[in-house]
């Protein structure tokens, strides 16, 4: 996918939630708009939004490193993204033959974007602004990605060849972000691969935008490279393609963002650990504690217990 999608992708997101602030500061909206505006006050602010992106991160670190030495081996990071990418093979894999065809994997994408209408509005949108004479011919994505993953050409993918690619993949990251080279992954060096990873996505996005390759961005090429991504934005938020955005077309944006947000906020239950010790509650006093059936320990000895030999019968004379 061209790299001009990508800047639409970033554009997108910083230009709905700029849009989240301009509606949000309107005045003399009545009253739906002040609980809107409500609303939007309860949006994380940036840094929270930073310490859960780490708190998820944080998570998965500890669910890889099975030994719990708080570094990743290369092993280690190979199981747990076998773990990752598996989960979705298998889930394409609707018949579980151990093969996921082209018509499985794109069964897949139809079943998420039927799930998630807005990014389905956003992959529409993007694509239809792609659709210019030059890239009419662009590939299917579902049909890139098998390319990548078909390594014998036979239209389709294979157990093996995905945790071939895990495992290809991870060894060349390790090679690349292990700088000490002691086979180990601290978290100092994923912070660190992370950062030389958005340095790089930048660097590949200003060449990009180079048309003509002379290391240097004309005004012209700047242009481009901010209209482009801005015109997906529009036509994302102009609902009904008649040209403008009106105020409701804004406000169902604004909606339609605090949802999404609101759905990566897990509230802390009454009965955490944490809430329990601040508040001095007892684990019943929070939430109602269930109560799990046992098995009758005297039923339990006779059911382990060794069955009792037959005694020897007495040979008849």
């Amino acid at each position: 996918m061209k790299m001009r999608t990508m800047f639409g992708m970033g554009t997108l997101s910083v230009g709905l939630l700029v849009m989240t602030g301009l509606v949000g500061a309107q005045e003399n909206r009545g009253q739906e708009n002040r609980g809107q505006e409500r609303l939007v006050q309860d949006l994380p602010s940036p840094m929270e939004a930073v310490r859960l992106a780490q708190n998820v991160g944080r998570t998965m670190f500890m669910a890889a490193d099975i030994n719990h030495d708080g570094l990743l081996s290369q092993r280690e990071a190979i199981d747990a993204n076998n773990t990752l990418v598996g989960g979705f093979f298998f889930h394409a894999d609707r018949d579980g033959n151990g093969i996921v065809t082209q018509e499985e994997a794109k069964a897949v994408q139809e079943s998420f974007l039927n799930q998630n209408p807005w990014v389905r509005r956003i992959v529409e949108t993007i694509e239809k602004q792609q659709k210019s004479p030059r890239e009419s011919n662009m590939p299917d994505p579902i049909q890139s990605f098998t390319v990548l993953l078909d390594t014998n050409n036979d239209k389709q993918i294979q157990a093996s060849e995905v945790r071939e690619l895990v495992q290809t993949t991870t060894q060349g990251i390790f090679a690349a972000a292990d700088t000490n080279r002691d086979g180990q992954m601290s978290p100092s060096e994923i912070n660190a691969a992370l950062a030389g990873a958005a340095r790089s996505a930048a660097q590949f996005g200003f060449q990009q935008a180079d048309l003509d390759g002379n290391g240097s961005l004309s005004r012209a090429e700047y242009d481009k490279a901010i209209i482009d991504p801005a015109e997906i934005v529009f036509q994302l938020l102009d609902l009904d393609h008649n040209g403008q955005i009106s105020q409701q077309e804004a406000q169902q944006t604004e909606r339609t963002i605090i949802q999404q947000v609101r759905m990566f906020q897990l509230p802390e239950p009454s009965n955490s650990l944490t809430n329990l010790i601040e508040s001095g509650k007892l684990p019943e006093e929070a939430a109602k504690v269930p109560t799990f059936a046992t098995p009758n320990p005297a039923q339990l000895r006779r059911q382990t217990a060794p069955a009792a030999q037959p005694a020897p019968r007495t040979p008849q004379r």
